[in-house]
């Protein structure tokens, strides 16, 4: 059973990028609450295995797709 979230450093070797992409991308290309996590307390960030699966296959939500679609 594959883990719910990793850390950055994790992530970053998993889907095959740098801790700095994915980090300098935190609130642009991903979402908070989607993407990744920040656990009060915690003071680290927890990226969403799944979610960022779906991004590398480029099956992420996209939620302008319907609209993006009908130009």
């Amino acid at each position: 059973m594959k883990p719910f979230c990793y850390p950055t450093s994790k992530m970053a070797n998993y889907i095959g990028v740098s801790k700095d992409f994915l980090l300098k991308n935190k609130g642009s290309l991903f979402k908070k609450g989607i993407h990744y996590y920040e656990p009060e307390g915690l003071n680290k960030t927890l990226w969403n295995v799944s979610q960022m699966e779906k991004w590398v296959s480029n099956e992420s939500e996209n939620p302008f797709k319907d609209v993006l679609n009908e130009i």
